[in-house]
């Protein structure tokens, strides 16, 4: 019995002052390449304009806006699952999950309830998950959502022992078996990282943290944009939480799709 074809990815950190080609790119890759499911774990809207670092920084906030951030996000998401609508064919089941940047719209309304509004406010609504998610995985308990598809478990992130930060190091993948007992899927680091226990009674563990779908390198960041990984994961021949992985790099679509 053939398994499923699942693809993968994380912190695509849609940002209006950068193009929306590299979801345009995505989603005709999707197409041609036909998955059962898609998952999008999270941070595909970078929300910069509710950050709270920037408000030492007046040239910042200047050229950041909530209205932008939202169109940007959205438009994302259509061009995504575009080629599959203009051809009248039925797109894969597409799964989602808040991460810590979505997170930001509910943290701004709880600091400033007089701005919620879906209409005229600011709203977690207006990301349109219910729209363009099967599934989609809200924030539980103030931290990522934790959800089992085909015996792994998928996160935007998983904490670590008792404490609410994310766990990663330089053996996160390995951390995740070991700590969750199960095949893992998570994103959140912007880093790659793959670790197999075969050979599991009646099958075997992978821990996999899967990158980043990122556009440009960050400011902030310094030295850690090298360390990032961009691009998205094949999970093939997937059954009972094992599968063939194949890493296929941001790179690597863009110059097969871009127009």
């Amino acid at each position: 019995m053939t398994g499923k074809t699942v693809v993968v990815f994380s912190c695509a950190h849609s940002d209006p002052n950068l193009s929306n080609a590299r979801f345009e790119a995505l989603g005709k890759f999707l197409y041609d390449l036909k998955p059962d499911m898609v998952f999008d774990l999270g941070d595909g809207a970078d929300m910069r304009s509710l950050n709270g670092y920037d408000e030492r920084y007046p040239k910042a906030l200047a050229v950041q806006s909530y209205e932008a951030d939202i169109e940007t996000y959205n438009l994302a998401q259509e061009l995504l699952r575009r080629p599959f609508k203009q051809h009248r064919k039925k797109r894969p089941y597409w799964v989602g999950f808040e991460g810590n940047h979505e997170n930001r719209i509910k943290g701004y309304v709880a600091r400033n309830p007089r701005t919620e509004g879906q209409k005229y406010g600011v709203s977690f609504s207006h990301l349109q998950t219910d729209h363009w998610f099967d599934d989609y995985h809200e924030y539980v308990n103030s931290g990522p959502a934790i959800a089992l598809y085909d015996k792994i478990a998928y996160a935007h992130y998983f904490t670590s022992g008792n404490s609410a930060t994310a766990t990663g190091g330089i053996h996160h993948a390995h951390s995740l078996v070991q700590n969750l007992g199960c095949s893992a899927t998570c994103g959140h680091s912007h880093k790659r990282d793959i670790h197999f226990k075969d050979g599991g009674i009646p099958y075997g563990n992978i821990g996999l943290v899967v990158g980043c779908y990122k556009g440009a390198a960050e400011s902030w960041a310094g030295q850690s944009n090298h360390q990032w990984w961009h691009g998205i994961v094949i999970k093939r021949e997937l059954q009972n939480g094992m599968y063939e992985p194949e890493f296929v790099s941001l790179k690597e679509i863009m110059e097969a799709y871009k127009e």
